[in-house]
């Protein structure tokens, strides 16, 4: 929330952290000790480096560590204590103080309902406290308007995650040993192999499956959506426990950490203030959006990378920055004259006939959603194939307009459009499989095939080329890009050097309404839903034998920004604002269709 970055990016993976590094234990992160451990430049160090103007704290997690030279100018040790009238005074006596050495900034904590929710032995108990922080809240909004402050301030009300009652807990040991072992016990459990003659193998054998109510990740097949691999202290496996579950022996009333699916942890935020719309409403975020909002609010806007989108906010905002589409304009790739089909598996000759006809004839694409200076694009009429420059680099996506009504072809051929290419790319067609959504006779581009594992092919490829086609059927008509993606290092940016393809990504756009264009796509009223999947190629994942397909495909959903990351790809639709590219982009998924 306030570095604005992922715990893989930031450091602190959880609660313990174990790096050997910088220490042979697993270190609690509440110790003061503990500031190399912190990376990442939190808001109060960014606003006093660059206007030098103060900043305060009263008991914000994290304001006592120093890890960037720039505390903040008042930081008290954590008194929970400290009585409410108390804390609202501080506040008021900071808020009064001369220009010069008033805070332009105060970061402040308050411990309920969270520590009535870690507790709780009955729903009452948050209750009470949330009743409690209620009176909380009316005694400073009080203070404030006595004070002739609410005008004059922006004020932000904030909580970094819900809350999940427990019901059981997960005895691992039963399942492993330890011996050799570094365990981080919580919702999420991490195992980091300590001992070099435990093999990965093994472990995985006593972990996958093996316990109910748990899911089990290396960080290869991790979602990536969680941003949860590009870690040395994340560990060798990660378990995650279904709502209720807990690796805690014994376990307490409540706690958090689980999958951000889950509702329970879902959380609030209020703003107000001079430079907030009134009742306005921001679509459900990430707390990594929060500090490009800070940085817009203090005036220092793009002052310092994250891994939020700068806008996210724009739309409650009264006065939000002036922003443009920027865009360019994706160029065809070198072609060698005509448009004729060249077979690269045998065509049957009436559907071969159709396909040059409607080859030669068909208009180029005016213009798509997607733009990479590594990538071109080769048309074939309601598809394209959008190749990489690098002939040497495999990497590339194909960009669909599935329509219900299309003729399907039930026939088992790939051809290629010789005004791109006039040699097939593989000479063992056995062994390949299309990753095209559509099941007509163009979708068959042999640019649109690549070897995937058995194991892949079984447990996602399938269900989801048959839940694409289920959803074409539903909804008439879809705008499907598929691709591959290289990322070796799972850092969820795309390697700068061609690789062989690491993830298979999928983004499904339909309308709500009637479509107005499918080239590009726009919808009627820019009423418009979308749905994008980010999966590992994996020669197996054990987990996900004990998940059902749909599953699965939820688990690995992603946000389109994750796509255009992992793809190395810019994503945007001229039809829409700026802000609203941004939600679209950004636009979390809680379900399947």
């Amino acid at each position: 929330m306030v570095t604005g970055l992922y715990p893989e990016s930031h450091g602190i993976v959880d609660n313990s952290v174990f790096d050997l590094q910088l220490s042979s234990n697993l270190e609690k992160m509440r110790t003061k000790e503990s500031d190399p451990y912190y990376g990442g430049e939190p808001i109060w160090s960014v606003y006093k480096r660059l206007t030098g103007r103060p900043a305060h704290c009263l008991f914000w997690v994290g304001c006592y560590h120093n890890n960037t030279g720039y505390k903040p100018d008042v930081s008290f040790d954590y008194n929970q204590s400290l009585s409410l009238d108390s804390r609202i005074e501080t506040l008021l006596d900071w808020l009064r103080l001369p220009k010069e050495t008033r805070p332009g900034l105060i970061n402040a904590y308050l411990h309920q309902p969270d520590e009535a929710g870690h507790n709780q032995k009955s729903p009452k108990d948050v209750d009470d406290a949330l009743a409690m922080v209620d009176e909380y809240m009316d005694k400073l909004f009080t203070a404030f308007h006595k004070e002739n402050l609410l005008e004059c301030i922006n004020l932000v009300i904030v909580s970094d995650h819900g809350m999940q009652p427990l019901n059981r807990s997960v005895d691992i040991s039963g399942h492993v040993k330890e011996d050799g072992l570094v365990v981080a016990k919580g919702v999420v459990t991490r195992i980091q192999i300590n001992d070099t003659s435990i093999s990965a193998s093994d472990l995985g054998k006593e972990l996958y499956c093996t316990m109910k109510n748990v899911k089990v990740n290396t960080k290869e097949s991790m979602p990536v959506r969680k941003h949860y691999s590009n870690s040395h202290r994340i560990g060798d496996f990660i378990l995650e426990g279904r709502p209720g579950a807990t690796f805690d022996i014994p376990f307490k009333g409540g706690d958090h950490g689980y999958d951000y699916h889950v509702e329970n942890m879902h959380t609030i935020m209020f703003a107000r203030g001079p430079a907030f719309k009134k009742n306005s409403v921001a679509p459900a975020f990430q707390n990594v959006q929060y500090m490009n909002l800070w940085l817009t609010l203090l005036g220092i806007e793009g002052a310092l990378p994250n891994n939020g989108t700068v806008g996210f906010f724009d739309s409650i905002l009264e006065k939000a920055p002036k922003r443009e589409n920027k865009w360019e304009s994706m160029g065809e790739c070198d072609n060698f004259g005509s448009s004729q089909v060249l077979e690269c598996q045998k065509i049957p000759a009436a559907e071969k006939n159709k396909l040059a006809s409607k080859l030669s004839s068909c208009p180029l694409a005016k213009s798509f959603p997607v733009y990479s200076k590594d990538y071109c694009y080769q048309s074939y009429c309601e598809n394209t194939v959008m190749a990489n420059r690098d002939p040497d680099d495999c990497r590339k996506a194909v960009i669909e307009v599935l329509n219900a009504f299309s003729e399907k072809s039930f026939s088992d051929f790939s051809f290629l459009n010789t005004k791109y290419s006039i040699q097939c790319p593989f000479a063992n067609h056995s062994s390949m499989v299309f990753f095209s959504a559509g099941s007509t006779s163009m979708s068959k581009m042999a640019d649109a095939q690549f070897v995937f594992p058995a194991y892949f092919q079984r447990k996602i490829l399938g269900p989801l080329q048959q839940k694409t086609q289920d959803y074409t059927t539903k909804y008439k008509k879809l705008y499907v890009i598929s691709g591959l993606a290289t990322d070796t290092n799972r850092d969820g940016h795309a390697d700068q050097l061609a690789g062989s393809p690491t993830h298979f990504y999928r983004i499904l756009i339909r309308c709500l309404d009637s479509w107005v264009s499918t080239n590009p796509p726009a919808c009627k009223n820019n009423r418009m839903r979308s749905l994008a999947f980010i999966f590992p190629i994996l020669d197996e994942h054990p987990t996900l034998e004990c998940m059902d397909s749909n599953e699965i495909l939820l688990d690995y959903t992603a946000t389109i920004s994750d796509v255009e990351q992992i793809a190395g790809f810019e994503f945007q639709l001229g039809s829409l604002s700026p802000v609203e590219n941004v939600h679209l982009r950004r636009n979390i998924t809680f379900s399947l269709w």
